[in-house]
């Protein structure tokens, strides 16, 4: 599939040669959809693209979630199909941006359709996974893959429905923008270049150089930050944090599935809508909050009717929901062999029944790590846990918070951008201790 796409796409840069600093990028339509796709991409996917580049920044706690998921034994999660909607989650816009972009990025999976193998099943065919885990209601594993071709010619008011990327018309021209430092995004005209250079103080355009430089997928993963924290109350669960008193230095956090269910759930918001629900909600993020906001003006994308079916896809929701955040209903579909398909439930261990549960089994508790290294308890030594702390038990002090809308926003903004999760959670309610004056 990597070898259908170009490795890379270019760019033109304007550098102040006194300076040898870029003063703006000039980008053609292409690097400007690939922009556009990545806000569009789970956050967990976005995690795991960076993961791959040890040279790349790594965004905030993502990494460590994914890691966590990967390390987790599947004795944990309500369905095997838990684990992998997690390491590799959906996204309701993935047709769409898996067929657009110019550039190839390796972000997720193809969607797999599987059905029951059994020739009673398969004769009276009622239902359909996207995993080959869940078990059919006969008790037989649904891992028989059936082509996608298969599904082409389903009536229209049985669609998948897909959210819409808002791509260049082909019937348009060629366009070209100007992309800042701290990612503003414009029309490439001369007049806001003008703008640009007068604002840097550069008068004299002869001491610009123009410099074409080849962009690969490493080029385009990068997140930044910076938060603004505010607190109210609406509890849905706790965490308890174990720290030093000496120095404020977090051990670690003890919760439940609730909580855990609520940090991986992370990994499945797509980059633009946690981008828009933190600023919705008095957060900043720093400046790829700039490219979201120019490109949403540039493109004319009005967004108040667009998520109104959910912005993830169907079973991605969990019992502790974000504002906004919430999962498409399940769909039909019609195959040419079979008839209409029902979408079964992955994270249901019966296959007709469905709930909004989350992808941990009740009462588990689970070890966290300041920067989200999460552990289940049952694999942790709590004797281990205390003695590695190296810290006398007169030292810790346990502090209980509890998890409502804010905090929620405060840990979604830490994991994109911080490396001390736990820490901005703590901030909201913790005073440091005054220093006495020498």
């Amino acid at each position: 599939m990597a070898s259908e796409y170009p490795t890379k796409v270019s760019i033109k840069l304007l550098i102040d040669q006194e300076s040898s600093k870029v003063i703006v990028a000039e980008a053609g339509s292409d690097i400007v959809d690939i922009l556009r796709s990545l806000l569009k991409f789970p956050l967990g996917n976005i995690a795991r693209l960076l993961g791959k580049h040890q040279c790349l920044q790594r965004a905030g706690c993502l990494n460590n979630l994914c890691n966590s998921v990967e390390n987790l034994s599947l004795t944990s999660f309500r369905t095997d199909a838990c684990k992998s909607m997690l390491l590799n989650p959906r996204s309701i816009y993935e047709d769409e941006y898996s067929k657009k972009l110019k550039l190839y990025m390796d972000v997720s999976e193809p969607t797999g359709y599987f059905l029951c193998g059994t020739y009673l099943c398969i004769k009276t065919g009622r239902w359909f996974s996207h995993y080959k885990t869940p078990r059919c209601s006969c008790g037989e594993l649904m891992d028989n893959p059936t082509d996608i071709g298969e599904l082409k010619d389903y009536p229209t008011d049985m669609c998948l429905k897909v959210g819409t990327v808002a791509y260049k018309d082909e019937s348009e021209g060629e366009s070209m923008f100007f992309m800042t430092d701290d990612l503003r995004v414009m029309h490439g005209l001369p007049g806001d270049l003008m703008n640009i250079l007068l604002n840097l103080g550069i008068n004299n355009v002869c001491q610009i150089e123009e410099k074409v430089v080849d962009i690969s997928s490493n080029e385009f993963m990068l997140v930044a930050p910076n938060v603004k924290e505010r607190t109210e109350k609406d509890s849905k669960t706790r965490v308890k944090i174990m720290l030093r008193k000496s120095d404020r230095k977090i051990l670690y956090g003890e919760a439940n599935e609730d909580f855990v269910d609520l940090l991986f759930s992370f990994l499945t918001i797509p980059l633009e809508s946690a981008l828009e629900l933190l600023a919705g909600k008095g957060f900043t993020v720093g400046s790829i909050s700039n490219m979201l906001k120019d490109l949403d003006t540039i493109f004319s994308i009005t967004k108040q009717n667009s998520y109104q079916d959910g912005i993830l896809p169907p079973f991605y929701s969990c019992p502790i929901e974000l504002p906004s955040i919430c999962a498409q209903q399940p769909t039909k579909i019609f195959h040419k062999s079979y008839g209409y398909l029902k979408q079964s439930d992955p994270k249901s261990p019966i296959l007709q029944k469905t709930n909004s549960r989350g992808y941990f089994k009740k009462k588990s508790l689970f070890v966290i790590t300041d920067d989200l290294v999460v552990k289940s308890l049952s694999s942790v030594s709590s004797f281990s846990l205390l003695r590695e702390t190296g810290t006398p038990l007169c030292d810790v002090e346990q502090q209980v918070i509890s998890i409502g809308e804010v905090e929620a926003l405060v840990l979604l903004r830490a994991c994109i951008c911080s490396s001390s999760a736990l820490s901005a959670l703590l901030n909201l309610y913790v005073k440091q201790p005054k220093q006495e004056p020498q």
